[in-house]
């Protein structure tokens, strides 16, 4: 009985393991937690022209934002008006991990509830995971959502 449960615990852990390590590298896949420098290497045209449209109170995209962050820390050119940008990339950072986090207390949570077998507070344990897994999933969400809100409102 003792060898049985020790072989059930050790593929438990080397599952768990496996299944955290898959999803580590999507959520780390740009390898750092500071926004990647555009690709063109011409920064100083890139900030300027933030610079520009946010004297002049133009809406920056999306997707141009992260490259002017990315230059804005390399070059050493941060400016004030770039916090809320800074906020909503971190933001959706940790919206990533949180989500990896979420996922693996679901698929935990999942794994005790169909190993249990007859015992129903190791069924109980299972089901407990998956729904505080879920309800964190939503505060989070809904934290995320308030942010960029506010930041949109901010911003323009």
């Amino acid at each position: 009985m003792k060898r049985i449960n020790f072989w059930k615990k050790l593929f438990a852990t080397i599952a768990v393991t496996m299944i955290f390590f898959s999803f580590y590298s999507l959520v780390f896949a740009q390898g750092t937690i500071l926004p990647k420098a555009s690709k063109d290497g011409d920064c100083d045209v890139l900030i300027n022209a933030f610079v520009v449209a946010e004297a002049s109170g133009q809406k920056v995209s999306g997707n141009v934002t992260n490259e002017i962050l990315g230059c804005a820390v390399v070059t050493g050119r941060v400016s004030l008006s770039m916090v809320p940008y800074f906020i909503r990339y971190f933001s959706n950072y940790l919206l990533g991990i949180i989500s990896l986090v979420a996922l693996l207390f679901i698929v935990l949570g999942g794994f005790f509830y169909t190993m249990s077998g007859l015992t129903p507070d190791k069924k109980d344990r299972g089901k407990t995971y998956i729904k505080n897994a879920i309800t964190g999933m939503i505060v989070a969400f809904l934290a995320w959502s308030v942010v960029n809100v506010i930041i949109s409102a901010i911003t323009g």
